[in-house]
């Protein structure tokens, strides 16, 4: 199942989101979070939908007094992303699952915003992934793992530059990452690629524009 905007939703569901973005725009992030996971129970590869939850979740947790501390959250979210990891293989969208029960407790996890990432690669929404793993890394910037990972998600995007600065980013951390140097490497294939195409598009364009084009042989 690719990705969907809301376009693509029912009816229902998008009068859904309408009310969702109406109670975030009113201040109310939590009835606009509630409304969000229905949605997304229903059609999780809807980016747009999981971005406006994230945003009335992080609204949320600022508003929160008496929050865990950051130990005691990853102790007791521990059990939830051991499952969802060995999930992942043989069940990706219950993987997928674990991590979106994860991100309502504590939208503030790296790990669970991993889980996410490699959930969203696995289920083939490589954009949901680099959503995750921006997110991920805005939180923990020093993390050449992080790094790594969005490249990898941009690069399956087909967003290669995106993907070569965020190979670079983890080699400045860590300059002998073997996974980074890889995928800087396919990314700048993938670019040289791409604009050698370009070249001859235009170039074909060119030539038609001008009537230079010679006529194809006849069978």
């Amino acid at each position: 199942m690719p990705e969907v905007p809301v376009a693509a939703l029912s009816f229902a569901l998008q009068k859904q989101v309408e009310s969702a973005r109406a109670a975030f725009d009113r201040g109310k992030p939590a009835p606009a979070a509630e409304l969000c996971a229905r949605i997304l129970d229903e059609q999780p590869a809807c980016l747009s939908v999981r971005k406006l939850e994230r945003a009335a979740l992080l609204k949320l947790a600022a508003t929160r007094s008496g929050n865990l501390s950051k130990m005691v959250q990853a102790v007791s979210n521990a059990p939830f992303l051991l499952g969802g990891s060995l999930k992942l293989k043989d069940d990706p969208r219950a993987a997928l699952a674990c991590a979106e029960k994860l991100l309502r407790r504590d939208p503030l996890s790296t790990a669970a915003l991993g889980l996410l990432g490699q959930s969203a690669m696995a289920l083939g929404w490589p954009e949901t992934a680099v959503f995750a793993y921006e997110a991920a890394t805005d939180l923990e910037h020093d993390r050449p793992d992080l790094w790594v990972a969005l490249s990898g998600a941009y690069l399956a995007a087909g967003r290669a530059k995106e993907a070569v600065h965020a190979a670079d980013e983890a080699l400045r951390l860590q300059p002998a990452n073997a996974d980074a140097l890889a995928l800087q490497r396919a990314a700048s294939v993938a670019i040289t690629l791409a604009q050698g195409k370009w070249e001859q598009g235009g170039d074909f364009r060119a030539k038609l524009a001008s009537g230079t084009t010679s006529a194809p042989p006849k069978p």
